[in-house]
C-alpha cells in the first residue's frame, strides 16, 4: 500500500543569497497563521502604497509581489524604499526570520524582487514533487 510521505511532497524552501550576501539556508514550512498574517500584512502595504500612487494607477487587484514593486517604482525614492523595509520585515516574518529582514535587506533590489516573488510562489502555489505520494483531485462544490 502505499504511503504519505510529506518529506517528499513538496521540497524544502532552500535558498542561497550569495554571492551578492553570505546567507544561505532553509526556511521553516510557513504555518497556516504566518500565512494568514503575511497575506494581511501585503493588504495592508497594498493600502497604505495606494494611497500614494498617481491618479489612474491602480494596484488593488495586486497580488504578484513583482508587479507591485513594478508599480512602486515610480513613487518618491524615500516612499520606494520605506516600502522595500516594510516589505522585507514581512517577508521574513513569512519565513520565520531566516532569512532576517537585515538580511533581505542586505542583497540587491532586483535579486531581492526575484526572491520574493520565489518565496511567493513557492507557498502560496507549491507544485507536489513525483514521489510525493499520488496526488488527489478532488471535486470542487457544486455552484448553487
Amino acid at each position: 500500500m502505499a504511503k504519505f510521505d510529506a518529506s517528499k511532497v513538496v521540497e524544502p524552501l532552500d535558498y542561497d543569497l550569495r554571492p551578492h550576501y553570505d546567507k544561505y539556508g532553509t526556511i521553516a514550512e510557513p504555518r497556516d497563521q504566518q500565512i494568514a498574517d503575511y497575506i494581511s500584512d501585503v493588504k495592508k502595504l497594498v493600502k497604505n502604497i495606494k494611497e500614494k500612487l498617481p491618479d489612474g494607477m491602480d494596484v488593488a487587484g495586486t497580488a504578484d509581489v513583482t508587479e507591485l514593486f513594478n508599480a512602486v517604482d515610480d513613487l518618491d525614492p524615500e516612499v520606494v524604499m520605506e516600502f522595500h523595509r516594510e516589505m522585507a520585515g514581512v517577508f521574513s516574518a513569512l519565513c520565520s526570520g531566516t532569512p532576517s529582514k537585515e538580511d533581505i535587506l542586505a542583497i540587491p533590489i532586483r535579486i531581492r524582487v526575484m526572491f520574493y516573488g520565489w518565496i511567493q510562489q513557492e507557498v502560496m502555489s507549491p507544485e507536489a514533487v513525483s514521489g510525493g505520494g499520488t496526488v488527489v483531485t478532488m471535486p470542487r462544490a457544486a455552484a448553487g
